[in-house]
Protein backbone atom coordinates (compact mmCIF):
# COMPACT_ATOMS: atom_id res chain seq x y z
CA UNK A 1 0.00 0.00 0.00
CA UNK A 2 2.96 2.64 0.85
CA UNK A 3 4.65 1.45 -2.35
CA UNK A 4 1.14 1.96 -4.52
CA UNK A 5 1.02 5.65 -2.17
CA UNK A 6 4.87 6.51 -2.89
CA UNK A 7 4.47 5.20 -6.89
CA UNK A 8 1.60 8.14 -7.20
CA UNK A 9 2.80 10.59 -5.44
CA UNK A 10 5.90 9.99 -7.77
CA UNK A 11 3.75 10.38 -11.06
CA UNK A 12 1.82 13.35 -9.81
CA UNK A 13 5.38 14.92 -9.05
CA UNK A 14 6.58 14.00 -12.53
CA UNK A 15 3.80 15.20 -14.60
CA UNK A 16 3.71 18.03 -12.77
CA UNK A 17 7.62 18.93 -12.90
CA UNK A 18 7.03 17.63 -16.72
CA UNK A 19 4.13 20.85 -17.32
CA UNK A 20 6.42 22.90 -15.87
CA UNK A 21 9.46 21.91 -18.19
CA UNK A 22 7.31 22.34 -21.25
CA UNK A 23 6.52 25.85 -20.92
CA UNK A 24 8.63 28.53 -21.36
CA UNK A 25 9.34 30.78 -18.76
CA UNK A 26 8.52 34.55 -19.18
CA UNK A 27 8.82 37.53 -16.71
CA UNK A 28 5.43 36.82 -15.28
CA UNK A 29 5.95 33.46 -14.70
CA UNK A 30 9.57 34.77 -12.87
CA UNK A 31 7.40 37.62 -10.89
CA UNK A 32 4.99 34.86 -10.13
CA UNK A 33 7.84 32.80 -8.26
CA UNK A 34 9.53 35.57 -6.89
CA UNK A 35 6.52 36.26 -5.23
CA UNK A 36 5.49 33.07 -3.88
CA UNK A 37 8.83 32.36 -2.56
CA UNK A 38 9.16 35.71 -1.18
CA UNK A 39 5.52 34.64 0.42
CA UNK A 40 7.38 31.25 1.79
CA UNK A 41 10.03 32.99 3.25
CA UNK A 42 7.93 35.60 4.94
CA UNK A 43 5.17 32.58 6.44
CA UNK A 44 8.33 30.24 7.84
CA UNK A 45 9.68 33.70 9.36
CA UNK A 46 6.14 34.40 10.69
CA UNK A 47 6.18 31.16 12.17
CA UNK A 48 9.39 30.79 13.62
CA UNK A 49 8.39 33.69 15.36
CA UNK A 50 5.11 32.77 16.54
CA UNK A 51 6.70 29.65 17.80
CA UNK A 52 9.71 31.59 19.95
CA UNK A 53 6.89 34.13 21.44
CA UNK A 54 4.72 30.76 22.60
CA UNK A 55 7.53 29.47 24.15
CA UNK A 56 8.62 32.72 26.11
CA UNK A 57 4.99 33.26 26.85
CA UNK A 58 5.06 29.37 28.69
CA UNK A 59 8.27 29.99 30.21
CA UNK A 60 7.01 33.80 32.01
CA UNK A 61 3.65 31.22 32.91
CA UNK A 62 5.84 28.57 34.74
CA UNK A 63 7.87 31.65 36.25
CA UNK A 64 4.74 33.54 37.59
CA UNK A 65 3.59 30.22 39.10
CA UNK A 66 6.72 29.37 40.83
CA UNK A 67 6.44 32.87 42.31
CA UNK A 68 3.08 32.59 43.29
CA UNK A 69 3.84 28.80 44.86
CA UNK A 70 7.30 30.74 46.74
CA UNK A 71 4.98 33.42 47.81
CA UNK A 72 1.91 31.22 49.65
CA UNK A 73 4.33 29.22 51.30
CA UNK A 74 6.67 32.04 52.38
CA UNK A 75 5.62 32.95 56.20
CA UNK A 76 4.38 36.31 57.07
CA UNK A 77 6.78 37.39 59.36
CA UNK A 78 6.60 41.27 58.69
CA UNK A 79 3.39 42.12 60.18
CA UNK A 80 3.63 43.82 63.45
CA UNK A 81 0.39 42.09 64.67
CA UNK A 82 0.72 38.97 63.68
CA UNK A 83 4.37 38.56 66.12
CA UNK A 84 2.58 40.08 68.90
CA UNK A 85 -0.06 37.90 69.03
CA UNK A 86 2.76 34.89 68.39
CA UNK A 87 4.56 36.22 71.02
CA UNK A 88 1.32 36.16 73.28
CA UNK A 89 0.90 32.11 72.48
CA UNK A 90 4.28 31.43 73.25
CA UNK A 91 4.08 33.21 77.01
CA UNK A 92 0.42 31.39 77.51
CA UNK A 93 1.80 28.23 76.15
CA UNK A 94 4.85 28.49 78.81
CA UNK A 95 2.71 29.54 81.45
CA UNK A 96 0.41 26.49 80.89
CA UNK A 97 2.97 24.35 80.64
CA UNK A 98 4.71 25.59 84.16
CA UNK A 99 1.74 25.42 85.83
CA UNK A 100 1.33 21.52 84.68
CA UNK A 101 4.61 21.16 86.14
CA UNK A 102 3.55 22.71 89.51
CA UNK A 103 0.59 20.00 89.94
CA UNK A 104 2.97 17.34 89.06
CA UNK A 105 5.03 18.23 91.84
Amino acid sequence: MKVAVFALVLICLGSAWSCVGSQPLDSSSLNDIQKFSRRYAESTIASDISKIVDSMVQKNFVNFLLNQREKKSEPATDDPDRRIFNDLLKKEFVMWIQRKGEAFK
